[in-house]
């Protein structure tokens, strides 16, 4: 359930059907905002492509959300204080297999959509920072609500807020994967990560 939170949340907020340079980035509220504006609407446009050809949501997602999440800084978050124990090669390696897993997860999640809304709490305090957190609120058909924060990057080049990890219920996307890996790394090297990395991405593909 938490990795659908997760999932549904960085969708909603990321989809889009106009092209990326009309978005003002350099706000991290506006960024979020605009972008989950037009998240349904893209949905409900592609319904019928998507019915007939599921394997749509991958380039959806590839050529949508992926632009605008910050994935390398995530993959390097991930692996952690052992980054600095790995090659060029291994990062690379690492950085396009947890890419994948990632754009494989969002569209094996996707389907459970069911109408959840979010509100998302602007922040005023954010132009002397290279790192916020926005909090948000996505309630179910239930009334259920879940309190999330999107953390977001500034990157000093761009000055452009990516997403590169997402709170649901206290609990960090990143620090859970950093968990499930930290110790497989130091045990047995980045390599054996990479490699289930990729029999997950098999996984989805089978």
């Amino acid at each position: 359930m938490r990795l659908f939170i997760y999932v549904f949340a960085l969708i909603y907020s990321f989809s889009f059907s106009v092209t990326a340079k009309e978005y003002d980035l350099t706000d991290p509220n506006k960024a979020l905002h605009t972008l989950s504006s037009s998240t349904f609407e893209r949905l409900d446009k592609e319904k019928d492509n998507l019915d007939n050809d599921p394997t749509i949501i991958k380039t959806i997602i590839e050529e949508e959300l992926i632009p605008y999440f910050d994935y390398k800084y995530a993959a390097y978050s991930v692996v952690g204080t052992h980054l600095k124990n790995t090659t060029a090669e291994q990062r690379s390696n690492f950085v396009d297999a947890f890419l994948t897993y990632l754009i494989n997860a969002y569209g094996h999640i996707l389907k459970e959509y069911d109408q959840q809304t979010l509100t998302i709490l602007d922040i005023s305090d954010f132009n002397d920072k290279k790192i916020v957190s926005i909090p948000v609120r996505m309630r179910d058909n239930n009334g259920q609500v879940t309190q999330l924060a999107f953390k977001l990057r500034k990157n000093k080049k761009t000055n452009e807020w990516k997403v590169f990890d997402i709170i649901a219920e206290g609990v960090s996307m990143l620090d859970t994967k950093r968990s499930e890996f930290g110790s497989l790394i130091q045990n047995k090297g980045i390599d054996e990560v990479i490699q289930l990395l990729l029999e997950k991405n098999d996984e989805f593909t089978s």
